[in-house]
């Protein structure tokens, strides 16, 4: 969460920056704005909750002290900072579409960031004449490719992310080869599935190919895999028994083993329920 909060921040600022009262503002981006905060709030609620647990299921053996309470003091405001932001954002609501019909399109964030850098380039002299064309050569040979092919866009920004997070983490904490590649593999895998879900969500690309029926569901399964393998990732000391281990004997093989498991069930269980739901089915034609 400290590298997803901050990057969704980043991806709304340009958005946020775009909403002028002087001008037109399409309802989509003041929608997917109060969406970004609320996944921002969701991240941060996430993690203070289990910061919360942690105060009360404590190693007994380890005694507070002076720091601590501090610590759980800052843990205090930063909940109460927390639940004022979720008020506001549940005062503020969603806005309902509507308008006149050339208000109506939906930008995503990729557009929004060009409008952003053509807005502000055109201020800025030569530094602005710079960002102009460099917006131009995305525009014309990277944008379009991102929108056809955003999933794997997401995953090669999250292997680039994981390889150099967990490599960092590897040569910090003096893991050996094979730990630090099943780090580098778990942030990968979990930041695409945060960035996926949070993109859909945010409508940070809107794909020009959407997809639809089985494959869709794969996209979805995997997406609900990648964040949920974490939960047993978590709680290994108490699923060692799942591959006839207990945590005292548990290596790294018994590791790949478990999390190799849960991968198989959660993939199933989300394909499986989609697909009895009837979710995400080919659109009938016109």
């Amino acid at each position: 969460m400290m590298f997803f909060v901050p990057l969704i921040a980043v991806l709304c600022a340009p958005r946020v920056l775009l909403c002028r009262r002087a001008e037109p503002l399409p309802s989509a981006r003041i929608r997917d704005v109060l969406r970004g905060s609320r996944v921002i709030l969701a991240g941060i609620t996430l993690t203070l909750a289990a910061e919360w647990i942690s105060v009360f299921v404590r190693d007994i053996s380890v005694q507070w002290n002076g720091a601590t309470r501090l610590q759980i003091g800052m843990l205090v405001v930063m909940s109460g900072l927390d639940l004022g932001g979720i008020l506001a954002v549940r005062r503020a609501g969603l806005p309902r579409p509507g308008g006149e019909p050339s208000l109506r399109i939906d930008p995503d964030w990729l557009g929004d960031l060009l409008g952003f850098v053509d807005t502000w380039g055109r201020r800025l002299g030569t530094a602005g004449r710079v960002a102009l064309w460099v917006e131009g050569l995305a525009d014309r040979h990277l944008l379009a490719r991102i929108r056809r092919h955003p999933l794997w866009t997401a995953l090669a920004v999250c292997a680039v992310f994981g390889a150099g997070v967990g490599v960092n983490q590897g040569q910090r904490e003096g893991y050996g080869g094979p730990v630090t590649v099943l780090a580098v593999l778990l942030l990968t895998v979990g930041m695409f599935g945060l960035l996926v879900a949070a993109g859909d969500y945010l409508g940070i690309v809107r794909s020009s190919s959407p997809w639809h029926g089985p494959a869709r569901r794969v996209v979805d399964a995997a997406v609900i895999t990648s964040v949920g393998m974490f939960v047993p990732f978590a709680l290994r000391n108490g699923l060692w028994w799942l591959v006839g281990s207990d945590s005292s004997a548990a290596g790294l093989s018994q590791l790949v083993a478990l999390l190799a498991i849960s991968v198989l069930v959660i993939f199933a269980t989300a394909y499986a329920a989609e697909t009895a739901l009837h979710l995400h089915s080919e659109p009938r034609p016109a």
